[in-house]
């Protein structure tokens, strides 16, 4: 028999119409109901794609067929397709202002996605148009991404105006739900698409290639995001240097990257996507603040001159010095990792990163392969310069204390200290030159305790330094600092072990809830001072100094 059933010369689906047939026979009623035009309508999509003679079909038996209330007004709204370019020109056009956004939108995709109680297609089309200009999920997002690239648009009151001008130079698809027609779909889709749950509209620029963007409108409620990712057309190195330069926006950046290397990783896990893993190294692994290695965590520690400048000025200014590496399983002689620093090298990518020129740390940042849009990362902090030559670059490089004493304690030597009470007490993310650092800050800078050394030396100074010579308080504060320097050449400083010695803090500190550094200035005073920096602060507690006789 006939797949195709021959009425007045036009072809049919004969399982549908005998279907139809079936439905309004023997039942006590000859109406066909909501439930069964759906089924109807499910049937006609058992191979994955509406054909134009299942629609013409599902059409004929809505006109030949007594069909109920319901189910005339889901069939009616099914078929708004008829229309669909009026529809798709009042909401882009009209109800959106984007005079020359472009769209790729098959009438018959759209009535084979809209199926049972789904939100109808003109509300899915509004609500991906609302994901692109208001809605993000992660950093490749369209707004974010436009965000970063038109810097007017972080403070601008016409910010939407902004995003509309980039979204109106693009083409907008209704991405299909056959994964054979997604094969051959002009737009390159992701590979995990959730669209039995979810409308998903494709948003390709031309400028922002190889840059694309999604959204996702849920289908039985409310509720969409975008998010935006790499595509796959370009080559390897093509992929990574825009990713770099053009959307993490590092300029001088360099990257030592095997492509075979890549290549055989993708081999393993061939779903997986390169240009997402490179950006997201750069961006959720340099600025996430959540591991406990995190680099964040490492510049936070770096930064003591100038608390006002914002933490991701310094991590772009180490950043932009340094050289970015895909590794592997293994050992790479450029850039050797301990084996404890290896994650579950098929679950993640795995990148190092080192900047010797601005330090002797490098870091390992791992990227969740199995994420499209976002990722879990982790960094960890591998010391390359011997201990005592990391603090020596604090107090001589760094703050140009030529003269200031370390006072080494063979029988609590510092390293040894600090790796004790940094796993004993914690926290274990703690960099001892961030520590160091944070100290020397603190005598610098501490002008709130009475006994400080900043308010001793005030003291001391009184008629060589008076606050009524100095326009500004802070210039009488620089004034001070100068002169405490010049006693630092002169002093010495200890880290206190776990079994402190005689000269313990006079107010009880303890070593389980503080770092702590002994200190001498005798060209000052014949105090000892001590610095205490809190291991957990509680909000508004700040490391301080204190003297004693």
């Amino acid at each position: 028999m006939s797949y195709y059933k021959i009425i007045n010369g036009i072809a049919y689906d004969r399982k549908l119409l005998e279907a139809a047939e079936a439905f309004t026979k023997g039942r006590g009623e000859s109406r066909i109901s909501l439930e069964e035009i759906q089924q109807l309508h499910q049937m006609a999509l058992d191979a994955g794609k509406l054909t134009v003679i299942e629609t013409r079909t599902l059409q004929y038996i809505a006109q030949h067929y007594v069909l109920t209330e319901p189910a005339k007004k889901w069939f009616s709204e099914l078929n708004n397709v008829g229309n669909l370019e009026d529809i798709i020109y009042q909401i882009v056009r009209e109800e959106f202002g984007l005079p020359n956004l472009r769209w790729q939108i098959d009438p018959i995709e759209v009535s084979g996605q809209q199926v049972g109680p789904s939100r109808d297609f003109p509300t899915a089309l509004r609500g991906a148009l609302e994901a692109f200009l208001r809605g993000n999920q992660g950093q490749l997002s369209f707004s974010a991404v436009v965000s970063r690239r038109d810097l007017a648009y972080n403070d601008s009151p016409n910010q939407e105006a902004i995003l509309k001008s980039y979204l109106d130079m693009g083409t907008i698809f209704l991405i299909p739900k056959s994964p054979e027609a997604r094969a051959n779909f002009e737009f390159d889709t992701p590979d995990a698409l959730d669209q039995e749950y979810f409308w998903v509209f494709g948003l390709q620029i031309p400028d922002f290639f190889p840059l694309n963007f999604v959204a996702y409108i849920l289908r039985y409620q409310l509720g969409q995001h975008s998010e935006g990712y790499f595509s796959r057309k370009p080559d390897l190195e093509t992929l990574a240097f825009r990713a770099i330069r053009q959307y993490a926006q590092y300029s001088n950046l360099q990257f030592e990257i095997d492509f075979d290397e890549v290549k055989r990783q993708l081999d393993s896990k061939p779903d997986q996507n390169f240009g997402n893993a490179i950006f997201y190294a750069l961006y959720d692994g340099i600025y996430n603040g959540e591991s406990s290695f995190s680099f964040r965590d490492f510049i936070g520690q770096e930064i003591w001159a100038d608390p006002d400048r914002d933490v991701q000025d310094y991590q772009r200014d180490y950043i932009e010095t340094g050289t970015l590496r895909l590794l592997s399983q293994a050992t790479d002689p450029a850039f050797p990792v301990p084996d404890m620093f290896w994650p579950g090298i098929s679950d993640v990518w795995v990148f190092g990163l080192e900047m010797p020129r601005k330090t002797h740390a490098r870091f390992v940042i791992t990227v969740n392969r199995e994420m499209e849009y976002s990722s879990f990362n982790d960094g960890f902090i591998i010391e390359t310069q011997p201990f005592e030559e990391r603090v020596q670059k604090v107090i001589a490089e760094e703050f140009k204390l030529e003269g200031l004493k370390w006072v080494v304690n063979e029988e609590h030597d510092a390293e040894s200290e600090y790796e004790a009470q940094r796993l004993q007490f914690g926290p274990d993310w703690r960099h001892f030159p961030g520590l160091l650092r944070q100290a020397l800050n603190t005598v610098l800078n501490d002008y709130i305790r009475p006994w400080s050394v900043f308010n001793i030396a005030k003291e001391v100074l009184k008629e060589e330094v008076s606050p009524e010579n100095y326009d500004t308080v802070e210039d009488y504060r620089a004034a001070i600092q100068y002169r405490i320097r010049d006693y630092l050449k002169t002093g010495s400083i200890e880290f206190l072990p776990i079994e402190l010695p005689d000269n313990n803090p006079v107010d009880g500190e303890k070593v389980e809830d503080n770092w702590l550094f002994f200190l001498r200035l005798p060209a000052l005073s014949d105090h000892a001072f001590f610095i205490i920096l809190p291991r957990w602060p509680d909000d508004g507690q700040v490391p301080y100094n204190y003297g004693a006789n």
